[in-house]
């Protein structure tokens, strides 16, 4: 991890009402840590104690981390949350709120009385902040440039005591960690910045940082809360309904996509009898259905090699292949053989269809990363205007440049290739 000074360390205070709060040094939670939360929460007066208690507080923050459930929101939404979004918009809103769901805590029921979700317009690409008692605790841009985060000191400290946390990891990834000079509450806390939404998604991952932001975000909302007047109830709201694409695409339980696809991939074959008309052109049909297969087949045994499960199809949208990665990224391909010369009208269809199967998809809760797989691609605008959309263009069986796009995001770099049948 990125910090400028190697890791910075808590010093290990004696826990007060007014003392930062000290990290285990043998484990990274320790049994009576809950404990020593709850005592010193159970020193501060709060309205949050007519929901909860300190050491009920304690405990959450410091368990197996669920989501706050979709219903009972904290207010009523009109419309389709993703209107006026493009994907990535959506993706910001859906991290704002499957962090306010997953890191503070009682979250419906004290909206705009211990936290508030503001969209703030900073002259560049909105930012989606989240402030908690006095606090501003995690922030995203909107364009998935930045996203930040402050979570309380003490479970990272003790996570690289107990070599739990993989630093070279975190640096490999971006992560930038350093000690958070803000003073609230007398808490020891870090920020955290993270290059894309995507890593933001991997780090809260992590059980250190979410048990960091779980306490952090316990131990402010217990707090004051100066800002009731700025709470904008839609904002919340809106934000609260996108989680629900994050929660459904990684809970293994989902009844939509549980496994990440609707059935095994069983291969394309061509019909016994084909049409009769003198235009339908039979060598051709039959070259496009057996090269679809070749191309499914290889990309269903590229992903196997790592271990991933491929099928067909995903919540009833006919996508030719779907399957999660190892961290649960939920991805569909649309498959397009190139036959002769219908490579544009190939690449056109197929990024219309792709592009048609995440929207549906997203109508369903379900927040996915397309690919579109090509037998060649000549001209090197294609991977630009794919990108332009979030969609990943795979050609061929370079089986290099598949892994780099798929685990990083990045479209290969294009690569002319040309039919020596063409040349």
């Amino acid at each position: 991890m990125a910090t400028g000074q190697g890791h910075p360390r808590s010093q290990g205070q004696g826990m007060t009402a007014v003392d930062p709060i000290p990290a285990p040094t043998t484990a990274w939670l320790l049994p009576e840590y809950a404990d020593e939360l709850a005592d010193v929460l159970a020193q501060r007066r709060s309205r949050l104690w007519q929901l909860t208690s300190p050491g009920e507080l304690a405990a959450w923050a410091l368990a197996e981390p669920e989501p706050a459930p979709l219903d009972p929101g904290p207010a009523a939404f009109e419309g389709d949350w993703t209107d006026g979004l493009d994907g990535t918009q959506q993706a910001a809103w859906a991290l704002a709120g499957w962090v306010t769901r997953m890191t503070v805590p009682e979250a419906a029921a004290t909206a705009g009385r211990h936290w508030l979700l503001s969209q703030v317009d900073q002259g560049g690409a909105p930012l989606l902040r989240l402030t908690v008692g006095v606090l501003e605790t995690f922030g995203v841009l909107e364009d998935g440039a930045e996203v930040w985060l402050r979570v309380l000191a003490a479970p990272l400290d003790s996570a690289v005591d107990a070599g739990a946390l993989d630093e070279e990891e975190w640096e490999r990834r971006g992560v930038e960690l350093a000690r958070d000079g803000t003073r609230t509450l007398a808490e020891d806390k870090y920020l955290l910045r993270c290059p894309d939404i995507r890593t933001a998604q991997w780090l809260l991952r992590q059980p250190p940082v979410m048990a960091g932001a779980r306490m952090l975000n316990g131990w402010v909302a217990a707090g004051p809360f100066p800002f009731k007047s700025r709470y904008r109830p839609e904002i919340a709201a809106r934000a609260w309904l996108a989680a629900e694409t994050l929660l459904a695409a990684e809970s293994p339980a989902a009844p939509i996509g549980g496994q990440g696809f609707d059935r095994p991939y069983t291969g394309s074959a061509v019909p016994a009898e084909l049409p009769a008309q003198r235009s339908f052109d039979a060598a051709a049909y039959r070259a496009g259905v057996n090269e679809h297969d070749r191309l499914c087949r290889a990309l269903v045994d590229h992903l196997a090699a790592s271990g991933l499960r491929v099928g067909a199809g995903l919540a009833g949208v006919n996508v030719d292949l779907a399957w999660r990665d190892t961290e649960g990224r939920q991805f569909i391909a649309e498959v397009k053989s190139v036959v002769g010369g219908n490579e544009v009208e190939q690449l056109r269809l197929g990024l219309g269809q792709v592009l048609e199967y995440r929207h549906r998809l997203a109508t369903l809760g379900m927040w996915v990363t397309p690919v579109l797989v090509v037998s060649r691609c000549t001209d090197r605008a294609w991977p630009a205007i794919c990108g332009d959309s979030h969609v990943i263009l795979l050609q061929g069986e370079r089986a290099s440049d598949w892994t780099a796009a798929l685990t990083e995001g990045r479209d290969p770099t294009p690569v002319l290739v040309i039919d020596e049948a063409e040349a």
